[in-house]
């Protein structure tokens, strides 16, 4: 069984990456929609970037520099850009998790059963949940600070989602499993010992494909801690640049490189 609890942890090894590695705080809300991105601080104070580096202050208009409109416009890009990444990263994680499942399931019961192409359909709506926080019917990307517990791009709603369908997943099939590994060993021609050798082989190599697999999405979290982590920086830059912006400090990151 330990390559199924090999699978039930992969998301989870997903959002360590992100908890450990890359801490993210919200102190106020960002909200991208329609490519308009609007901030409000928790004094209160509503401020819009518009496409085309337009700054609003409380509705009203404010004049930049050449430099300043530079900062709005790399701060405005990097939140652009963070959207599309975290969602890429969420939804290639339970893709992966769904494959190696199904693919453990199988090695298990000999066929696919009823339980894992329910997990299917429930890991497919948790995906299809997934890009609809990140994009608009119209295709357009977007997003909002309040959907992200604790600040966590990622999310651990969906975690614990997908935790509890691993679970009923193997509640209802335990008797199966047992019922499959006696018809093997009573019937296949493998002792105890063969048939323990065979699901161990096939544990590591499920074990190194996994590794080889979330190492990328892991690289791709750690890209996009390090590019919200560069956006945090060109905010302290316009709180220090624009006296409307004195109190912006809506984003805050902390990437721990030592646990990386």
């Amino acid at each position: 069984m330990r390559t199924l609890l090999l699978a039930s942890l992969l998301l989870l090894n997903v959002n360590y990456v992100m908890a450990n590695q890359c801490e993210i705080d919200f102190d106020g809300n960002i909200q991208l929609e329609d490519r308009v991105l609007t901030l409000n601080t928790p004094k209160h104070k509503k401020i819009v970037i518009q496409e085309n580096n337009q700054l609003y202050v409380n509705d009203k208009h404010v004049v930049l520099s050449t430099e300043q409109q530079r900062l709005v416009s790399a701060y405005y890009a990097g939140i652009y850009a963070a959207a599309p990444q975290a969602e890429r990263i969420a939804r290639d994680a339970i893709e992966l998790a769904n494959v190696t499942i199904n693919e453990v399931f199988t090695e298990l019961l000999g066929t696919k059963s009823g339980a894992v192409d329910e997990l299917s359909v429930k890991l497919d709506e948790l995906s299809t949940h997934i890009h609809s926080n990140f994009y608009a019917k119209n295709g357009e990307i977007r997003l909002n600070s309040a959907n992200f517990e604790d600040g966590n791009f990622l999310g651990n709603e969906w975690e614990q989602e997908f935790e509890q369908v691993i679970e009923e997943v193997v509640s209802n099939s335990v008797g199966k499993i047992l019922l499959s590994i006696g018809s093997q060993l009573l019937f296949g021609g493998d002792d105890i010992d063969a048939f323990e050798a065979k699901m161990e082989q096939f544990g590591q190599d499920m074990e190194q494909r996994l590794e080889y697999q979330t190492s990328s999405i892991e690289a791709r979290a750690n890209a996009l801690c390090l590019s919200l982590a560069q956006v945090d920086s060109v905010e302290s830059q316009l709180q220090n640049s624009i006296t409307e912006l004195a109190d912006l400090n809506i984003l805050r990151v902390t990437a721990n490189y030592e646990a990386m």
